[in-house]
């Protein structure tokens, strides 16, 4: 809107400088027009002294025969009275002209000036407002970008617990197992199914459900340390984004108008 107002200010300006040097062609022709028809009666004022002047004793004077069958005249009284009225009319009318021009332009020049420091005071504001609604949210992200380390660090432990829990299983299980195998090469009625064969079996299963179950567990903790990873990934990204974000409104676009002479340029 700033942007869009300075440019239509500027053009209502440049309007207002054609009809400037329009009006200024105006009084010059004006100007020159009287100048010519004040000389012009200057040069007649001389000439009519200088008859006045003259008697029979006066230098210069001598016949000049047919002088009363040339007629040079172009006016009569009125045409001539019309022409200088017509002229001092016309300067008059651009002088006035002038003065509404004046009014205008200072009219003009306020006008945009005003509107050029509102939109100059409501831009600041809004640039104000959005840097502390992104500094707002870059804590925000913060804060939880904090809390989902903390998570990450939680399940890492987790993972590293369940990792030793089934190492811990694993000798165990191999041993129940390998007691297993070796009764199972006892020879003919031996391979009895007596209690520790029974024990040995219900070892066998408990320590493979464990194991597996822990297996499980680790699955899950591996994905949810991964979405996780994508969840940090993520914000990072936002922060970094809210950090730029900020910078430009607040250090280069407020820095910059802070520091830029708006009262100095605006002033008429």
């Amino acid at each position: 809107r700033e942007v869009e107002n300075l440019r239509k200010c500027e053009e209502r300006l440049s309007a207002l400088h054609q009809r400037v040097v329009e009006q200024l062609r105006q009084n010059r022709a004006s100007q020159h027009e009287l100048e010519t028809d004040v000389k012009s009666k200057e040069s007649a004022i001389g000439i009519d002294s200088m008859c006045h002047q003259l008697n029979n004793y006066s230098r210069g004077i001598n016949y000049y025969g047919g002088i009363d069958k040339f007629d040079p005249t172009i006016t009569v009284p009125e045409t001539w009275a019309e022409n200088s009225n017509r002229i001092i009319q016309r300067s008059q009318g651009e002088r006035a002209k002038s003065a509404q021009l004046r009014t205008d332009a200072d009219n003009l020049i306020n006008e945009c000036a005003n509107n050029i420091w509102n939109s100059w005071n409501t831009t600041n504001s809004a640039l104000s407002r959005r840097a502390t609604e992104t500094l707002e949210a870059k804590n925000k992200l913060q804060m939880h970008l904090h809390k989902v380390q903390q998570e990450i660090f939680d399940v890492e432990k987790s993972i590293e617990l369940l990792r030793k829990a089934i190492m811990d299983k694993s000798n165990p299980l191999k041993v129940a197992q390998t007691r297993l195998e070796a009764r199972s090469h006892r020879r003919d009625v031996e391979l009895c199914r007596d209690g520790a064969h029974t024990r040995l079996v219900q070892e066998v299963q408990e320590l493979g459900d464990s194991v597996e179950t822990l297996h499980r567990k680790l699955q899950e903790a591996e994905s949810q340390h991964q979405q996780l990873l994508r969840t940090r990934s993520n914000l990072e990204q936002d922060l970094h984004v809210k950090v730029n974000s900020l910078f430009i409104d607040r250090e280069k676009c407020l820095g910059m108008r802070r520091s830029f002479p708006i009262s100095a340029t605006i002033k008429y």
